[in-house]
């Protein structure tokens, strides 16, 4: 019997993105035939093997509108050479070529919203540019087989101002032992995009009289100015930016790490309802953290108590470091609400989920 073809489209380069890796794996050992398109970049890493095809287009253009046309038209044109039974849009930007492929093949369309993608706050007063990404949003949401995405409160923003159902698959890991190197220093992780609303200036200017590292694993609009100001606060023995990290150093550097900073601020809706994949990271690895009192991780953290909700104030965060330096009992209590957390979010208790609405769409084929 011929297997079920499903084409997954996204716009990064594929080798950093653990949530496609693990809906991929799951799917691929579900029965289906799986592929995943994304694009190369000067600086990506060769494609690691695994048991599904993997396509990176090289691009023209790397940002703007012409970045996401290009995008799209190489990958509808993958699409329509590939043929697979469905194509699986990864946010707003891939959406266009699903959606036209999907209406000229008559293929099972599948949208997996990461985040409010018209509401992120690059977006901000750019009206013109919003309504456009809104408009997109609109169209895939109305025209799919499928909905997914992340958490509750962005899968019940959508079906309110859609009418359609999403299904939540949370972006947890895969169980991992967890593992140490022989690096005995204490420091606060951060791993994420350097991008705008994510509390790092405050961050860095927060340990410039504590006694404490930071290292920053990421990448972003953000790079630059976040080492002027290491420098300009002469915090740079302490501050260590360790760029864009492979999922195994990346889970190396934060298994080690003492605390894990999850901060934002309440600029955008998609902020406001986000459930970062750096909350779960740090719960793997058994560490505190300092999170934002959003409603996803307030509700997340009323059931495991893993770390303190504070204002995302610079007077609060140095605060709230030197409290948990000083307070030894306090730190053991929120690690232990991490390490049960651990044992309970990973994808091993999510996946069932995925490939139960997955088989559902083909039933009848």
């Amino acid at each position: 019997m011929k297997k079920n073809k499903i084409s997954i489209l996204v716009s990064n380069d594929i080798t950093t993105d653990q949530r496609m890796y693990r809906i991929c794996q799951t799917l691929y050992n579900c029965g289906f035939e799986i592929e995943i398109a994304g694009r190369k970049l000067q600086n990506s890493s060769q494609l690691n093997f695994e048991s599904y095809k993997q396509i990176r287009h090289n691009l023209l253009f790397v940002k703007g509108p012409l970045f996401y046309l290009e995008l799209n038209i190489r990958h509808f044109l993958f699409l329509l050479k590939s043929k697979p039974q469905a194509a699986y849009s990864v946010d707003a930007d891939t959406a266009l070529s699903a959606y036209f492929y999907c209406k000229i093949a008559n293929s099972k369309l599948i949208y997996d919203s990461h985040e409010l993608f018209s509401e992120v706050p690059e977006l901000e007063n750019r009206y013109l540019v919003k309504n456009i990404w809104k408009f997109i949003e609109k169209l895939i949401i109305n025209n799919s087989d499928l909905r997914i995405t992340v958490s509750q409160s962005i899968a019940k923003y959508y079906e309110k101002l859609y009418n359609h159902k999403f299904y939540v698959i949370r972006n947890v890991p895969l169980k991992k032992e967890k593992s140490k190197s022989e690096i005995h220093e204490k420091y606060i992780i951060y791993q994420g995009a350097l991008n705008k609303g994510r509390c790092i200036e405050k961050l860095i200017q927060a340990v410039e009289n504590i006694d404490i590292k930071v290292k920053i694993a990421g990448d972003g609009d953000l790079n630059n100015n976040l080492r002027k100001l290491a420098k300009k606060l002469k915090v740079e023995e302490k501050v260590e930016f360790l760029g864009k990290l492979n999922p195994h150093s990346l889970q190396l550097i934060t298994n080690n790490a003492w605390l894990g900073f999850n901060m934002l601020e309440n600029c955008s809706l998609s902020y406001y309802y986000s459930l970062s994949n750096k909350t779960f990271d740090y719960l793997q690895a058994q560490i505190p953290q300092l999170i934002s009192g959003f409603p996803e991780y307030v509700s997340l953290n009323e059931e495991y108590k893993f770390g303190l909700i504070i204002e995302n104030n610079l007077s609060t965060i140095a605060k709230t470091i030197e409290l948990l330096l000083s307070d030894q009992k306090l730190y053991e209590q929120l690690k232990i609400g991490a390490e049960e957390a651990s044992k309970n979010l990973i994808w091993e208790n999510e996946e069932y989920k995925l490939t139960e609405i997955v088989k559902n769409l083909f039933k009848n084929n």
